[in-house]
């Protein structure tokens, strides 16, 4: 009756076996139908009892470690939360109340996670005892429980894992004895061929639970160093946000403390009349300090604006010379352009003059080889003449009408001379 009462227990605590049981259920319903036995998966999932439950056992495991990988990113989200107020120095003991109630009213799947049980814990510690007293000694407590369930939370999945390799050893073991317990010499040749069908058989049991003991342990390891990154976030929250934060007091020397906590108050009144004092005369110190800075400033101001404008005149009186300067030598650059078209008007007129005398000196030219072919005739007349006076013996004659004609040329070589000079 009690065992009885154990394994409903198991199965109602763990949901992953109820999983792994259904999923089971699920592959069988499927590898043993007639299509699928002669397949690989069939061959090395379903040959011997020993296989079914090592197949179970993988179904448990795996759905066991999905579970865990669901749960993370659920952990990941409350450790990124902001759990605790920033501080200035040590806060009270009588603080931990407050921020208990602020915490205990957020969502539920916050107080549920790791970070939250661990935040809630620590604070109710402090607000149960009013006092930090232990405080420290309870944190690295909540520290060493975390670890134990960490490790307490994979008992059944490390199990699992371990007994599967025993169950496939189980599984070859008999099947090696089935094998071997049909044999003898008689009937050799005919039984070799089953002996060696159950051999191979007996491997693949063994086959079958290393590679799924290998699988979960693979993912195991995975998931629980996922889960320490998890649990090492929240020590150091803890260790950063709760480890000191509230302040520790004895009870022996609470009365001491008051007596100080008076002189402290009265020291401190003092001081703020000292200070408040102090600051009236800094005060007026300052006020007289920047009315002096104002007057020195308007002093400065006046100074510039006197510098700006001698400088603003000097820059006018400039200007005014400058244009005054530019004026005349606008008026010099007329002048001398003015000049300038003079002597090129001149230049074009004795141009114009010299061309003229060219035409001139052109046509007399003319005129005188026109004269030359003329006088080459008359020549040539006289030649004729003087041969036919000097056939005829008229020679005086001759030599009066040739004298006439040497004057004629004379004289007209000279009119032409001095119509080219009076041309020039």
């Amino acid at each position: 009756m009690a065992s009885s009462r154990k394994n409903w227990s198991l199965l109602k605590t763990d949901p992953a076996l109820i999983l792994g049981l259904a999923c089971s259920v699920a592959f069988y319903s499927v590898v043993l139908q007639p299509a699928m036995r002669e397949t690989q998966l069939a061959k090395y999932t379903s040959e011997h009892a020993v296989e079914y439950v090592i197949v179970t056992l993988f179904f448990w495991g795996m759905i066991d470690i999905i579970m865990k990988l669901m749960s993370f990113p659920g952990e990941y989200l409350a450790t990124c939360r902001e759990w605790l107020p920033a501080r200035v120095g040590r806060e009270p003991a009588t603080r931990a109340r407050e921020i208990l109630a602020e915490i205990k009213s957020r969502p539920a799947w916050l107080l549920k996670s790791a970070v939250g049980r661990r935040v809630v814990e620590a604070l109710g510690f402090v607000a149960e005892k009013n006092s930090s007293d232990g405080y420290r000694e309870h944190l690295q407590h909540l520290s060493d429980l975390d670890d134990q369930l960490l490790h307490a939370k994979y008992t059944v999945l490390r199990f699992v894992i371990a007994v599967t390799p025993i169950l496939g050893f189980l599984g070859t073991v008999v099947h090696f004895g089935a094998a071997i317990g049909s044999f003898s010499f008689d009937n050799m040749d005919a039984k070799l061929p089953e002996i060696v069908a159950g051999m191979g058989t007996a491997f693949n049991t063994t086959s079958v639970a290393l590679a799924t003991a290998m699988t979960m342990m693979f993912a195991m390891f995975l998931c629980e160093r996922v889960d320490q990154s998890i649990v090492a976030t929240i020590d150091r929250l803890i260790d950063r946000e709760l480890l000191n934060r509230f302040e520790a007091k004895d009870p022996n020397i609470i009365p001491f403390l008051s007596v100080i906590q008076a002189a402290h108050r009265e020291v401190l009144e003092s001081i703020a009349k000292t200070l408040q004092d102090q600051g009236g005369v800094w005060n007026r110190s300052l006020e007289t300090l920047f009315e002096h800075f104002q007057e020195r400033q308007r002093l400065e101001l006046s100074r510039a604006q006197e510098g700006f404008d001698a400088l603003r005149q000097r820059h006018d009186t400039y200007e005014a010379a400058r244009e005054d300067q530019l004026r005349q030598s606008i008026a010099l650059i007329d002048g001398r352009q003015e000049k300038h078209w003079a002597q090129i008007e001149g230049a074009l007129d004795r141009a114009t003059m010299f061309r003229d005398d060219i035409g001139r000196l052109l046509q007399a030219l003319d005129t005188i080889a026109r004269g030359e072919g003329r006088l080459v005739e008359l020549q040539t007349a006289l030649s004729e003449n003087l041969r036919v006076i000097h056939e005829s013996s008229q020679i005086d004659s001759a030599l009066h009408g040739l004298t006439a004609a040497i004057h004629l040329i004379t004289s007209r070589n000279r009119q032409i001379g001095l119509s080219d000079s009076a041309a020039a």
